[in-house]
This record gives C-alpha cells, structure tokens and sequence, in this order.
C-alpha cells in the first residue's frame, strides 16, 4: 500500500524515507508516485562534487551518480509503498543488468528519473529504469536490490 503522500514533494519528506543526506542524497523532488512506479527530479548544479574532477574543462555527471539516482529512486518507491521498515531497514544494489547510456549530463540540466518496480519476493526487488534529460534518454537499465538491516 502506497504511504498517502501528495506529489509533487520534495527533499524533507524524502529524507523521512531514505538514509542518505546531501552531499549523496542526489534526489531533489518527487513529482509522480503511482503503485508500481516512482518519477523523480534531480537537478545538476555546477557546483555538485561529481562535476569538481570529472571533467573539469568539461564537466560531465559520472555514470556511477546516474546510477546511484536510480537507485535511490527505486528504494524511496519501495519505502513509501510500505514494502519494508525505512527506520531499521533500507534497500541497496545487488546487480545492474542491460545498462546502456546514451547521452552525457551536463550541469544545469534536470534529469527525470522513472523506475518501476517490477517484482517483489521476499527481502528481493527488480526494478525498471530510466533516465532522461529534456525528454531524450540518458540510460536505461532493469537492477536488483536486497533489503538489509541498518546498523
């Protein structure tokens, strides 16, 4: 069940959810949350860590952090749809499958970030996402995800 939270929302209430904090909290908004699927925003700003050393002539997001977007992504959804207990459990990678990245993200530009929660079994999550900037796509990409008490 869907945790009764109005779209679009934005860092505080995300920060209810997930365990990360700025400067690796990398979502900025939530701006659709129906069921299965999740659209998240995150804005790159020029003074972001990630742009200091890669490239510094020529700044471009590492596919690492578009990565990790992802993932955050899918572990709010699976958060706020109640699937688990955020405060003494959270979600992390397990594997990445079909990735191909198409496009470069550049500062000051916003990506909108769509995961999809494909199957659930146990303490195991397969998700579908996809990235795009100006409505051109970015990566896309099916990962895996395990819940794991926090310490």
């Amino acid at each position: 069940m869907i945790t009764p939270v109005a779209t679009p929302f934005g860092v505080e209430v995300i920060e209810e959810y997930l365990p990360h904090r700025r400067p690796m909290l990398m979502l900025d908004r939530v701006t659709k949350l129906d069921g299965e699927v999740i659209v998240a925003e995150i804005d790159t700003k020029p003074d972001a860590f990630y742009f200091d050393g890669h490239f510094p002539a020529n700044p471009i997001m590492p596919g690492v952090v578009i990565l990790e977007c992802i993932g955050q992504t899918g572990a709010l959804l699976a958060a706020l749809r109640g699937d688990f207990d955020h405060k003494t459990q959270l979600l992390a990678f397990t594997s990445f499958d079909k990735t191909r990245f198409r496009k470069f993200v550049k500062p000051n530009e916003t990506l909108c970030v769509y995961c999809e929660l494909v199957k659930k079994r146990r303490h195991l999550y397969k998700f579908a996402g996809r990235v795009e900037v100006n409505g051109e796509l970015v990566v896309a990409l099916d990962f895996s995800a395990a819940l794991t008490a926090k310490k």
